[in-house]
């Protein structure tokens, strides 16, 4: 079985830390980095990039820093009942830099873990131990797939990773594959085929995950239609706009709105 000991989501340092554990902390340690540091890994000090991240082995050094402003990082504490080569044989490498070509899908994990941290229950172990190795076992998956797609088409990989971190951010937003297509100077065709081989997720999933957080916002800070807002989000059809919205929040644009206006806490509109 595998147990965490201690688990944070989005832990935010303001001033900065500067761990340095000689002898780590007795067990296995799992970092999300979000945005740059510091780590000693081989006897000195090295960049580590935002959005990667670190497995320590139980028993060796964790030596990281980042003294030149705040840190935002997730991080998971745990040892197991009987080792037997877990990683090993999962091919996760400890004390290596990983970037993985779609992270949100292990925050994302990491976020329910830490629901459930502080939950109890009679199968509240068990309950841990089946999402931490689910967890371990889609990270394989994905840093396989890293691995493999780095060496197939890295040509615009970096440059991709940069504008969907600004579509996740929801500051770049394009109207359609052509778009970026166009942005980049290659073939839309190829521009999809690429970009599925980067992220395990197809750049319309993106898209229209985008603009339905854009409809959520419109919903509810403004009184444009629902009509207008589906035009305003890319959607000439008002019935296909109200279909991937429902689909992507479980309510139709009229429903999201009218629980936003009446939720506790909020004034009616």
């Amino acid at each position: 079985m595998i147990y965490a000991s201690k688990l944070w989501y989005q832990c935010i340092h303001p001033g900065g830390i500067d761990i340095h554990r000689q002898d780590g902390t007795g067990d296995y340690l799992l970092l999300f980095f979000r945005c740059p540091v510091e780590a000693n890994l081989h006897g000195t000090y090295e960049p580590i990039p935002e959005n990667t991240f670190l497995l320590y082995r139980k028993g060796e050094p964790q030596i990281y820093r980042k003294t030149d402003g705040s840190i935002n990082n997730d991080w998971i504490h745990f040892d197991f009942d009987s080792y037997d080569n877990f990683f090993e044989d999962l091919g996760i490498p400890f004390q290596t830099p990983i970037h993985l070509a779609n992270p949100e899908a292990i925050t994302d994990m990491t976020a329910n873990l830490f629901i459930e941290f502080f939950e109890a229950g009679e199968h509240h172990l068990e309950i841990m131990d089946q999402k931490l190795r689910t967890l371990f076992y889609k990270f394989s998956d994905l840093y396989r797939f890293s691995q493999s797609s780095s060496d197939r088409s890295p040509k615009y990989r970096h440059t991709l990773e940069k504008l969907r971190e600004l579509m996740k951010q929801r500051i770049y937003l394009p109207e359609n594959a052509e778009e970026l297509a166009a942005t980049l100077g290659i073939s839309t065709s190829y521009l999809q085929h690429i970009y599925k081989d980067y992220f395990d997720v197809t750049l319309q999933q993106d898209i229209i995950e985008g603009r339905v957080h854009r409809a959520c916002c419109l919903l509810e800070t403004t009184s444009y239609t629902i009509g207008e807002i589906g035009t305003l989000c890319g959607y000439n059809n008002a019935e296909h706009f109200s279909r991937q919205f429902k689909k992507l929040t479980g309510c139709t644009p009229m429903k999201y709105r009218h629980r936003q206006q009446v939720s506790p806490g909020k004034e009616k509109k």
